[in-house]
């Protein structure tokens, strides 16, 4: 049978987090390439223009997602959230199935933030990047920590008793963050960077993040 594939550019980006949900979910899945000059993918293109042309894009854009047996889902919440439900990672009640939409909200307000360095002209980023360290991220990973410490004492999950999709998206957040030098946000929060250890730690979270497979980072602009 046709391994599942993830439609994509060779960047962590908006498919990251659907990328952790199928690594801890075990899932052997395929990467379909979006860019340049690259060759095509199984006698399909890999360019945006073919891939669109082709119709293999609901909306004209990455990610998609597309099943074993040809189900195509696009937007990347939808198909983290799709990935999560389908192993059991969105809450095992409708009130923490809420909260769990809570947290992933939290964390994208927190992300488009950040995504204000990348269109910014070069001399506006300093005072981006200040209001980011000194007020915004500050705050933020406080709400984060507040959410963590609410449940069993802060010394498991965001959400009930397992993983949830809110607690590898809010790890990738707080990965993200030492990546692009806003790691002193994290530092007043040792609850925070102890659950973001934690989950890394889980085998194979550690294992895909260990890959040569997965793509390197690219940082913000400052």
């Amino acid at each position: 049978m046709k391994k599942p594939t993830l439609i994509y550019f060779k960047a962590r980006g908006r498919a990251e987090v659907i990328r952790l949900v199928l690594a801890e979910a075990g899932v052997d899945y395929d990467e379909h390439p979006v860019g340049k000059d690259l060759p095509r993918h199984e006698g399909q293109p890999t360019d945006l223009v073919g891939l669109r042309e082709a119709g293999l894009l609901p909306f004209g854009a990455v990610p998609v997602w597309v099943d074993s047996d040809g189900f195509r889902l696009a937007q990347s919440g939808a198909i983290a959230r799709y990935l999560a439900a389908t192993h059991g990672m969105v809450g095992g009640t409708p009130r923490e199935q809420a909260r769990v939409e809570e947290i992933l909200g939290g964390v994208d307000d927190v992300r488009l933030e950040l995504r204000r360095l990348v269109p910014a002209a070069p001399a506006d980023r300093p005072a981006i990047v200040a209001e980011l360290t000194d007020s915004f991220l500050p705050r933020w990973m406080g709400y984060f920590d507040r959410f963590l410490a609410a449940n069993r004492d802060g010394t498991g999950f965001l959400v009930g008793d397992s993983l949830t999709l809110a607690d590898l998206a809010l790890y990738y957040l707080l990965e993200l963050l030492p990546d692009n030098r806003f790691g002193a946000a994290i530092d007043a929060y040792p609850r925070l960077a102890a659950f973001a250890r934690r989950i890394a730690e889980r085998p194979r979270i550690a294992a895909y993040i260990a890959s040569p497979s997965r793509w390197a980072l690219v940082p913000f602009p400052r």
